[in-house]
């Protein structure tokens, strides 16, 4: 079988969780005895826009289709190109697979999944975040508003801060305010209209956490359409760690991951502020610091917030994955405070497998990964003072510490194992279609 992975970057030019899931699954699918090509959207400058390159990433094949948005003048070119899709598809007959999983179609076209559809190609699709109904990808505001549901009248301020070219100047710059916030709905009621047309147009489609069904359901996928299926990680690379053994000095609490607002890191440092220095809490911000659309302050604001502390705070800037590992042995408590819900949340199964006690916001799949008292401790989501309560109690209690640290290792799957489950999809596809 041979398999095509569609999705808006891919190693080594964008490290993030859904390329490194695809990598996982391309070595699983390889070492089972099948083929997997990849085909990801670049914005690197000597592939030109609309043009096809060729290389390889550690034995399978990459194409990389250019997109520099130099035509996208108007919203539809964002999420509906006839060129990107035209581009795509000459890519697959090249290639010639079995069998497309799309991943992600953020900088692509999600129009090219009826493309794919008319040329009788099954379709399964990963819905890794809400970009799927959400142009922001994460249900949130650019104020860390969340969005539950989506409700147009709080969707067209939001997007037009996002794309003040696209948005909030139509008809014309004289046209009054009424008649703006009325055309832009139309284009936004187009939008949902088509993603949900597509959505409805893939052959199966997969999330990795019951959170992210209940959500897409609630935006219109009808009931049981999607099936949850957990990312795997490559556990090997986790091999002889274990529970954390005391130490002298202060408590090692991290952070790892990209440092955007909505990642929450401004939370665990007030959070931390808020316990005071007798504490003996050291910590280790792990990531780049990163544009939230159009902001790109938010590294120098959390410097700003660490002012004072370099003995106590450190922000260490970049890592790579195979740091991982390493990174995780040198801490004794991991927080993930995220402030938009997570899908999957990643970091927290490596600390799991690392045997790193985890601290967690209380909604989206992070609630659903971590069981509160048993393999982690849940706080209250966006209050710096609940997670304090939680830092304190993990602090006072280094049996509480002890036992975390020993449960959650087993709830951890493998990659060959969400790709054993995956092919017998991609099995049951291909059957219904011949």
């Amino acid at each position: 079988m041979r398999v095509l992975f569609l999705s808006a970057s891919y190693l080594p030019e964008s490290v993030g969780g859904v390329e490194l899931h695809i990598e996982g699954l391309c070595r699983a699918l390889r070492e089972a005895g099948h083929e997997a090509v990849v085909l990801a959207r670049t914005g690197a400058p000597e592939v030109g826009h609309l043009e096809l390159a060729q290389d390889e990433v550690n034995a399978v094949p990459v194409w990389r289709l250019g997109n520099d948005f130099s035509d996208a003048t108007e919203l539809r070119k964002l999420y509906a190109h006839e060129g990107i899709d035209a581009a795509v598809m000459r890519a697959v007959q090249e290639i010639e697979p079995d069998l497309v999983h799309i991943h992600h179609l953020t900088c692509l076209s999600t129009t090219v999944i009826a493309a794919l559809a008319e040329a009788r190609l099954p379709t399964v699709m990963t819905l890794h975040d809400f970009w799927m109904g959400c142009p922001r990808g994460q249900r949130i505001t650019a104020g860390l508003e969340l969005c539950p549901e989506i409700r147009l009248a709080k969707c067209v301020p939001c997007l037009r801060e996002l794309w003040p070219h696209l948005l909030g100047v139509n008809p014309s710059p004289e046209a009054p305010a009424d008649e703006k916030d009325a055309h832009d709905r139309a284009l936004l009621e187009e939008y949902h209209a088509t993603i949900q047309r597509m959505l409805s147009e893939v052959s199966a489609l997969v999330t990795p956490s019951a959170f992210m069904a209940r959500m897409y359901e609630a935006y219109g996928v009808a009931r049981g359409r999607i099936r949850v299926l957990p990312n795997g990680l490559p556990t090997a690379r986790f091999a002889g760690m274990g529970p954390r053994s005391s130490h002298e000095g202060p408590l090692r609490v991290g952070f790892l991951g990209s440092v955007l607002p909505s990642k929450g890191v401004h939370l665990l440092i007030d959070a931390w502020r808020r316990l005071g220095d007798p504490l003996g809490i050291a910590l280790h911000i792990w990531g780049e610091a990163l544009p939230f659309h159009n902001d790109r302050s938010y590294g120098e604001r959390l410097e700003a917030m660490c002012a004072g502390d370099a003995s106590a705070v450190q922000l260490h800037g970049r890592y790579e994955n195979h740091q991982v590992p390493a990174l995780l042995a040198e801490l004794d408590v991991l927080v993930v405070p995220s402030i938009w819900y997570e899908a999957f949340a990643l970091t927290i199964r490596e600390a799991f497998l690392a045997g790193v006690p985890v601290i967690a916001a209380n909604h989206g799949a992070m609630a659903e990964a971590v069981q509160h008292g048993v393999t982690g401790l849940l706080f209250e989501a966006g209050d710096s003072a609940s997670l304090a309560a939680c830092l304190r109690q993990l602090v006072d209690d280094a049996e509480l510490r002890r036992r975390l640290s020993e449960a959650a290792r087993l709830t951890v799957r493998d990659e060959a194992e969400t790709a054993g489950e995956l092919l017998a999809l991609y099995d049951s596809l291909l059957e219904t279609r011949a």
